[in-house]
């Protein structure tokens, strides 16, 4: 008897580890939220946690002055007697044997008692342990169960009757705030992409990130090393060969390796695959093992990719296992799930079936870079006898950065239409795509010209290149303002999109319509419009990215939105419309973006910062930016100078954007240039560079946008002509444009137009309020009203101008002549230290971090002269 006591003490403890434990606050959190439950079952794979997680409630209880016991099973505890001997050292009962075996354990004064590694115990002594729980221990007791499984003993009715909790093992995996902070603690230095890598490599499983991040530690000090392989890792492997694979019986492991191959699997897909019809049994073994598979719904199941992953690495399944999971999917209506399979498997030409079985639907849904993942892998030989592919493939490939293959494929396409007899999918899908692609590139000539040559003999295509040649010919004809074509277009596209059944189209023309409005001045149809494309993303979130349904509106909805002076919406979109950017916006939809975003930096913080920003995107030069795109950012940098007064720059800006190429009018006018491009930044310029020209010019700009029915624009125009009329001596001209222009800014809610402009309309609109109201209809007057509350709202809300003192201002100036501090301090009679004192307070109020920046910035500021 002293013998199995002296056993039995060695489990009385929960084990110790070297490092401290890590505060599971979110799983603990849980548990507290969740109320007080006799019984808590923490039941996961290896690896989990389990462990740890019982130990920091058992030290919580402890503390909290709760009498606390620990029991560790063993498989030596199937002996009935040796498990009540082992209960009865836990819960501090005398081990000498009553007369009834199990009263004596009632008697405890144990309040939180937690049994760790139930797995081991065999079925009927794990029915035991319970019904010890429900019958004998008492009532008040709590009692935490640390398992891998329960070997098929059933804990429903607990659950049903609320008194057990079970946390499983997606309760019990790592956040990835969770395995930040475990690395951290560990001192595993991982940079923030790593971590996010780590967390979605091994899904929160602890065991892995623990293990992957020592072999990350060992690997560190030798220079960069991407993260690596890791299934591949020696710790890992060593860990799920030990722990977890190899200490299965024959049969389990047979199926593990038949199946750990597929993502996903059924029992009838695993009975065909190992051409056997004992999967369901193994299923539930492997799940009573407590192996790390997890449940799917309709009784499919996934391993940890982790686990999975090491087992194909080490037990390599033969092709055959894949074809024969191919084709039980095919049959049964899994046909994307049998692509991969079947390329697995070597079967090219199955796979190339299976595709083009359902390339239209993957079309539809914007998969394309399933479609080129998919079709990289198949011969040219074999996807050139297959039209479908090769046009889905193509349609991919103009959003994607595969020029020089897309041009391949387009030579290829245009070799095929001008065959006798060709397949009309290859003269449909150039007519479709040529005039995207030229404005992709900035090409809105050629956009214009090759859609009008086109559309008619587009008309017969099927739906889904007719509907993208309809949609790029009304955007084509909004550029001119051919707005009673443009919506005739658009009924077509509309009619296609919905034949076709495409959701990313449907959605351009949404934004097509919505510009339409907007070009109106019908800011709430417009944004109608646009709601429709956020209920598409909702509606199909489970089949499309949003990245195929935002990138033309992603620009426009910003431009209407600040427009109105939403500007706390502004700020929450342009974070989404931020994401997308890397996944690539059209030039104009980044345009109108990109000044949006300095606008409202310049709103923040300062003129200077917005400049200094849209100057780095200038120089950045993204890759697939248009020359329009160049020229809008610019436009922006000359209203900037403008708006905060610096001479220097405007004549330079005038200089650069007033040249004799430009005809004074624009006869193309794309949505980021609406409102502030297409001839409006030269006439804000003449304004300044020569404002009796400019009276002129922007009378003509007026009557062109009037004609259109442009009138956004035209609204715009009108600020801009009061501007001018004023500047040359005409206020009551000036005032009766800006009473327009308030009119119909009242109609459309329009803010901006006017704020925008800075000291140049500020004292007009503040003449009309007191002077000339009465040009105004009450609608018009109680919008100039809130146009200027506005501007006070910003005025107030604007950061303080930077001001230096007299000596500050000497002593930048000296350094903007290339003077060292001690030419400086001789200059002004000052000691070096002081002079580097003065140098700390200019770069605190410049925002520079060197004497260049500071001399910069205080040029920007208009605080120093150009040079």
């Amino acid at each position: 008897m002293n013998k199995l006591l002296d056993l039995n003490t060695l489990k009385l403890a929960p084990p110790s580890t070297a490092r401290p434990l890590m505060e599971r606050e979110q799983v603990l959190r849980k548990l507290s939220s969740l109320g007080a439950f006799r019984l808590v079952l923490l039941r996961a794979p290896a690896g989990y946690g389990k462990t740890s997680l019982m130990r920091m409630i058992r030290a919580d209880a402890s503390a909290a002055g709760g009498n606390v016991a620990w029991l560790t099973f063993d498989s030596s505890d199937n002996d009935p007697a040796r498990l009540l001997l082992g209960m009865r050292a836990a819960l501090l009962v005398t081990p000498e044997p009553p007369q009834d075996n199990y009263v004596r354990l009632g008697d405890t004064c144990v309040t939180h008692l937690f049994l760790d590694d139930v797995e081991l115990l065999d079925t009927s002594n794990i029915a035991l342990v319970f019904t010890l729980i429900a019958d004998v221990l008492p009532a008040p007791m709590s009692v935490f169960i640390g398992a891998r499984s329960l070997r098929g003993h059933s804990v429903a009715a607990l659950k049903a009757n609320g008194a057990l909790l079970e946390l499983d093992m997606e309760d019990l995996q790592f956040s990835q705030a969770e395995t930040a902070s475990y690395l951290q603690r560990a001192q595993f230095d991982l940079s923030a992409a790593d971590v996010a890598l780590l967390q979605r490599t091994s899904e929160g499983w602890p065991a892995a990130v623990e293990l992957i991040g020592l072999a990350w530690k060992r690997l560190q000090g030798r220079g960069h090393v991407a993260l690596p392989q890791l299934p591949g890792l020696r710790d890992l492997g060593e860990y799920l060969a030990e722990e977890v694979f190899e200490a299965q019986s024959d049969d389990i492991k047979e199926f593990l390796i038949a199946t750990a191959a597929l993502s996903s699997f059924h029992a009838e897909l695993a009975d065909c695959v190992r051409a056997s019809g004992d999967s369901a049994r193994l299923i539930a073994a492997i799940r009573a093992a407590g192996l790390p598979i997890q449940p799917l719904q309709n009784n499919w199941f996934r391993y940890h990719p982790l686990f999975a992953e090491h087992i194909v690495l080490h037990h390599r399944p033969p092709p055959a296992i894949y074809v024969r999971a191919a084709g039980w999917l095919t049959g049964h209506g899994y046909a994307f799930e049998a692509i991969d399979y079947f390329l697995k498997g070597g079967e090219c030409e199955q796979a190339a079936d299976t595709l083009e079985s359902i390339v239209g639907q993957l079309r539809l849904h914007g998969q394309f870079p399933s479609i080129i993942q998919w079709c990289d892998q198949l011969p040219d030989a074999l996807l050139k006898r297959r039209p479908a592919l090769t046009s889905a493939l193509v349609v991919g490939m103009v959003y994607s950065s595969r020029r020089d293959d897309l041009a391949r494929w387009l030579d290829y396409f245009r070799q095929q239409a001008g065959k006798p007899h060709a397949d009309p999918l290859y003269g449909e899908g150039l007519r479709a795509l040529d005039p995207v692609l030229a404005f992709l590139d900035g090409d809105t000539a050629r956009t214009i010209a090759l859609a009008d040559r086109d559309w008619p003999q587009q008309r017969q295509a099927n739906p889904n290149d007719r509907a993208t040649l309809a949609y790029v010919a009304a955007y084509t004809c909004l550029w001119r303002g051919m707005l009673d074509e443009a919506a005739a277009l658009l009924i077509e596209a509309r009619r296609a999109c919905r034949e076709s059944g495409t959701i990313s189209g449907l959605a351009i023309v949404y934004f097509l319509q919505a510009y339409l409005d907007a070009i109106q001045g019908n800011f709430d149809a417009a944004l109608q419009q646009l709601a429709a494309i956020d209920a598409l993303a909702q509606r199909h979130s489970d089949k499309i990215s949003p990245a195929l349904l935002y990138p033309f509106s992603a620009g426009l909805i910003l431009l209407i939105d600040y427009e109105r002076n939403a500007l706390d919406l502004v700020a929450s979109r342009l974070t989404f419309a931020r994401s997308l950017i890397p996944l690539g916006l059209p030039w104009d939809s980044l345009s109108a973006v990109s000044i949006v975003q300095a606008r409202m930096l310049a709103i923040k913080e300062n003129s200077a910062a917005a400049t200094r920003w849209l100057e780095g995107q200038i120089m950045q030069g993204h890759p697939r930016s248009a020359s329009p795109a160049r020229a809008a950012l610019e436009g922006e940098l000359s209203r900037m100078a403008i708006q905060t007064a610096r001479p220097e720059s405007v004549a330079g800006y005038a200089a650069l954007l007033l040249d004799a190429s430009w005809p004074g009018h624009e006869r193309c006018i794309v949505s980021c240039q609406e409102i502030d491009g297409a001839g409006i930044v030269q006439a804000r310029l003449m304004i300044h560079a020569a404002p009796g020209e400019a009276l002129a010019r922007i009378g003509q700009l007026l009557a062109h946008a009037l004609a259109a029915g442009r009138l956004w624009r035209a609204t715009k125009l009108r600020v801009l002509l009061a501007i001018a009329l004023q500047r040359n001596g005409l206020p009551k001209d000036a005032q009766r444009e800006l009473a327009l222009a308030l009119e119909q800014a009242a109609r459309s809610g329009m803010v901006r137009s006017f704020l925008d402009e800075g000291p140049d309309i500020h004292p007009l609109l503040a003449h009309m309020q007191a002077k000339s109201r009465h040009l105004l209809s009450i609608a018009a007057a109680t919008h100039l009203d809130a146009v200027l509350r506005a501007a006070g709202a910003a005025a107030d809300a604007a950061p303080p101008a930077v001001t230096l003192t007299q000596t500050e201002y000497a002593l930048l100036s000296l350094v903007a002549q290339g003077k060292s501090n001690q030419e400086i301090g001789a200059n002004l009679f000052l000691s070096v230290s002081t002079v580097k004192w003065h140098l700390g307070q200019i770069f605190r109020k410049l925002d520079a971090g060197n004497r260049g920046q500071a001399v910069f910035n205080a040029r920007q500021l208009g605080l120093l002269p150009q040079q």
